[in-house]
């Protein structure tokens, strides 16, 4: 990378709203400018964070970040997905119409980061430039340089580092910060911005909520076995009284599982099953099947009451924070880039983790009526995959956000007015009036969509539709795209909850073990 870099647009981050964004501005015109993404870590993505490879035989996919999106509501992702990129998807819970997941041909678990990884493909072929591992640690406004209203647009000069440790200076006339809250501020309080104009509040009124999920690999995966394909389940459960003083919620690994959650296979294919079955005979014997379980996930935000003071604490139940702080010791990288950690039983703490986990789940269904039978109820999980999302991962500083004011934050409010912070979205994706500088993440998102991959894409819409010209994108109908702008901004119309694409593709290759 040269010492000195000129790019008409920078952007800063490479997660799911910094490719659309790109891709976008690219695809708008006959003489489309310069854009370059600079992204800090060695992979695009950032919190739609999908490993592959993974388990006992290195054939499956774990998603420690995003991993689905909501049919109808989410109308840009739905549209990239499904309309734009034509990726594969089937349901996420097979018992649920509302949520989609990304799947191969097979229907098998591709991970949620394909949607961030086309984008980018069509964004290089139009002629992005993308750098890795290069973060961006300053942007400074060139003091000689006129507002937006009274001349040219103005020049930004970024400085970062790249692994080896080299500054490397870049000029842009626009910048789109695609980085969380807390990187953002980390960003700005090394810049200038704050002597040439007054600092929005809509940029002070997130904040992060911490999250932990814990996935157990089996060779056999017995809840398939099982026919137990569907649901959530706890233990000690939620409504449990005196939940919060069960000694076991502090001293053994949290469970908070979804059967539905976790990449698994069979050994074979189908082409048996359909044989046997064209010739009538005899099916062949059951299928071995192998895969990971989702045994805890859980935030500590609160999902209930006070639209002021939602996740700030005050309402939130006490094991809600519990869940994601027991992990934490546990899931410590020394890749301070990676918020998770792989164990197996090679070490004594990650055996015992593994051997506490499966006792809780051998005891939650003996307890319900549904006994793990053996051999399985004595064969121990042979791998963890842990993740935590809290303010150290340096990258995004938490899981997702909420606001400090509740609803009142992420209402889209577009009257002159209005309060910033009480109209964030609005507020926030260009949040300086005279500069050229964007937002575009979920921490500053409709409520609805906050924690949400659409959240930051939202953003990204509004940011290149009103100030980068881009036309109507081709993968969504006008009225769905008027769903989505802030100006015609509707989250509650029927229309705007209409699936893109109502008739779902064959759910899955699998079926249940007979």
């Amino acid at each position: 990378m040269a010492s000195c870099v000129q790019c008409d647009v920078a952007i800063v981050g490479g997660g799911i709203g910094g490719m659309y964004a790109a891709y976008r501005i690219l695809t708008g015109g006959t003489r489309p400018p310069v854009v370059c993404t600079f992204e800090a870590t060695n992979r695009i993505g950032g919190r739609i964070f999908s490993l592959r490879g993974m388990g006992g035989r290195g054939d499956l996919c774990v998603d420690v970040g995003a991993y689905r999106y909501v049919d109808g509501r989410h109308t840009l992702v739905q549209g990239v997905v499904e309309n734009l990129l034509g990726l594969n998807y089937t349901l996420y819970d097979p018992a649920s119409p509302i949520f989609r997941k990304l799947v191969d041909g097979r229907g098998d678990d591709v991970g949620f980061v394909s949607v961030v990884e086309g984008l980018a493909a069509r964004a290089v072929d139009k002629g992005l430039k993308l750098f890795l591992n290069t973060a961006v640690t300053r942007v400074r406004v060139s003091s000689s340089t006129a507002p937006e209203a009274e001349g040219p647009p103005p020049k930004y000069q970024l400085t970062l580092y790249t692994t080896s440790g080299r500054a490397v200076r870049v000029s842009a006339a626009r910048v789109i910060f695609n980085v969380p809250q807390r990187p953002l501020m980390r960003i700005l309080q090394a810049s200038n911005l704050a002597t040439f104009t007054p600092w929005s509040r809509a940029l002070d009124m997130p904040f992060p909520y911490m999250a932990a999920k814990m996935y157990l690999y089996y060779e056999d995966t017995w809840w398939i076995y099982m026919n137990l394909t569907t649901g959530s389940f706890a233990a000690p459960a939620f409504d449990t009284p005196g939940v919060e003083s069960d000694p076991t919620l502090f001293t053994q690994p949290p469970l908070r599982a979804r059967y539905h959650d976790g990449d698994w296979k069979c050994d074979g294919d189908d082409d048996a099953w359909s044989a046997a079955a064209a010739a009538g005979g005899p099916p062949p014997p059951p299928p071995r099947c192998h895969g990971f379980l989702l045994y805890t996930y859980l935030s500590d935000n609160s999902y209930s009451g006070g639209a002021n003071r939602n996740g700030q604490g005050l309402n939130t139940p006490p094991w809600s924070g519990v869940v994601p702080r027991f992990y934490w010791n546990i899931a410590v990288n020394p890749d301070m880039s990676k918020p998770y950690v792989v164990l197996d039983a090679s070490t004594n703490s990650a055996e015992q983790l593994l051997a506490a986990a499966h006792r809780k789940l051998v005891a939650y269904h003996q307890s319900v009526g549904k006994p793990i039978p053996e051999p399985y109820a004595s064969t121990l999980p042979t791998q963890a995959v842990v993740v935590v999302w809290d303010p150290s991962v340096f990258w995004t500083g938490g899981a997702w956000h909420g606001y400090k004011n509740g609803a009142l934050g992420g209402m889209v409010n577009t009257s002159a007015q209005a309060d910033p912070a009480q109209s964030v979205p609005v507020a926030a994706i260009k949040p300086w009036e005279h500069e050229q500088l964007f937002v575009v993440n979920e921490a500053f998102a409709p409520g609805a969509f906050q924690g949400w991959a659409e959240g930051s894409v939202l953003l990204a819409e509004n940011v290149v539709s009103s100030h980068f010209g881009a036309a109507r994108p081709a993968f969504l109908p006008p009225d769905r795209h008027d769903c989505v702008l802030f100006a015609t901004y509707n989250h509650n119309a029927t229309l705007c909850s209409l699936s893109l694409n109502p008739l779902v593709q064959g759910q899955t290759r699998r079926r249940r073990r007979q």
